[in-house]
């Protein structure tokens, strides 16, 4: 386990309580190196950095942008970093035009169980454990010595094989391991974050929730004008149509992993 690592997880999650029919899954990586780890989504990765190449590249050509609502792809937008061997952890989350580097600083008690398990090829054990409003059931491998796992999850004796909260709304299984060829810098991830704590967070979240679209109202990109259009070019229609849109996945949004955040 010297070198650097990719752990893949398959998430599967019920963003809308209301509707548990629907079940999300998206793969996700967990990068890991001597520093530390970082958590974040393949999907939404792979996308964004399609995206950025368009729009730089509009933007060379035109000197304005036309962001489409169909360029941003895959449901888990937030990353999770940890730094060796203390495991500070920050969640990265990008409300609108600003980005936020938000500190962890709750300690998750497990109860490790003498219960044991064979998942796929790994020989797991069981721990439980409260965390952010959910009961939570973890499965970790000692013959993976990494005390982490998927999201904000450390702190057993080896990495995290598969969790489940209680209620089967958030479920997150380890499918393949990598090697990472070269160097692997967890803090990258946005050149410009505001770092806060989590309740500063939640006021935060709580004013994008009633105004979701304002940066993006306020916005200017060194000058440029920022088009935002639907299929017949109208953009004072649009902009309404992408206000309602969020709003509506913001109340679709009511089961979260963390359930004791801000509404």
């Amino acid at each position: 386990m010297a070198q650097n690592k990719r752990f893949i997880y398959e998430y599967k999650l019920i963003p809308d309580s209301t509707d548990v029919s629907d079940v999300k899954t998206e793969m996700m990586y967990l990068d890991t190196s001597k520093d530390g780890s970082k958590y974040y989504s393949y999907t939404v990765f792979n996308s964004d950095s399609l995206m950025k190449a368009d729009l730089e590249k509009q933007l060379a050509a035109t000197g304005s942008i036309n962001v489409r609502s169909d360029m941003q792809k895959g449901n888990v937008r937030y990353k999770v970093t940890k730094t060796y061997p203390d495991y500070k952890t920050y969640i990265h989350r990008r409300l609108s035009m600003d980005a936020y580097k938000v500190s962890e600083d709750r300690k998750i008690n497990w109860k490790i169980s003498s219960e044991k398990e064979k998942i796929g090829e790994w020989n797991t054990q069981k721990a439980e454990a409260h965390f952010a409003g959910r009961h939570w059931t973890a499965w970790f491998s000692t013959e993976i010595p990494i005390q982490d796992g998927p999201y904000k999850f450390q702190g057993l004796p080896g990495l995290i094989v598969k969790i489940e909260d209680k209620t089967g709304s958030h479920r997150m299984e380890l499918r393949g391991i990598r090697n990472i060829t070269g160097d692997l810098d967890i803090n990258v991830f946005e050149a410009k974050e505001v770092a806060i704590n989590s309740k500063q967070f939640q006021k935060v979240l709580k004013e994008y929730e009633n105004d979701p679209t304002k940066g993006i109202k306020q916005m200017q990109m060194g000058g440029a004008n920022i088009i935002m259009t639907g299929k017949d070019g109208d953009s004072a229609r649009f902009a309404k149509e992408q206000e309602d849109r969020l709003k509506a996945q913001i109340k679709k949004d009511n089961n979260r992993i963390e359930l004791d955040i801000v509404r």
